[in-house]
């Protein structure tokens, strides 16, 4: 794991009117993906820059559980995700906008992320 702030991890955990309250994160792996993208978030760049592996090793989660949670914060407007290529076409990792840290949620996005939900279960 990268060299980080624990404190900068746990702040938006821990407060009471915490950011984290208002979304609609509704399992562990959801919400151990938001937290691991905030322990690596980039306030210069606006972004956190992890690779879906890197992601998995640190919440202990399998690449394909990562990679569900991803789709399904972005589903919500939780994140949002950019994919980065390099000068020859590879791509790299990605980077991460954290919605309460970057921008504000479309509303409409998470109602209609939250009815799929429910009609799926």
């Amino acid at each position: 794991m990268k060299n980080m702030n624990v404190i900068n991890c746990t702040a938006y955990s821990n407060s009471v009117n915490s950011p984290l309250e208002y979304l609609n994160i509704t399992t562990p792996a959801e919400f151990k993906v938001v937290m691991d993208l905030l322990c690596y978030y980039d306030s210069e760049k606006k972004s956190a820059s992890i690779s879906r592996t890197g992601i998995a090793r640190d919440t202990a989660m399998s690449v394909s559980n990562v990679e569900r949670a991803l789709k399904t914060l972005a589903q919500k407007d939780i994140i949002r995700i950019h994919n980065n290529y390099a000068d020859n076409g590879r791509q790299v990792e990605n980077s991460y906008e954290v919605a309460f840290l970057n921008y504000d949620m479309d509303e409409d996005k998470l109602r209609d992320a939250e009815l799929a939900l429910k009609f799926k279960s």
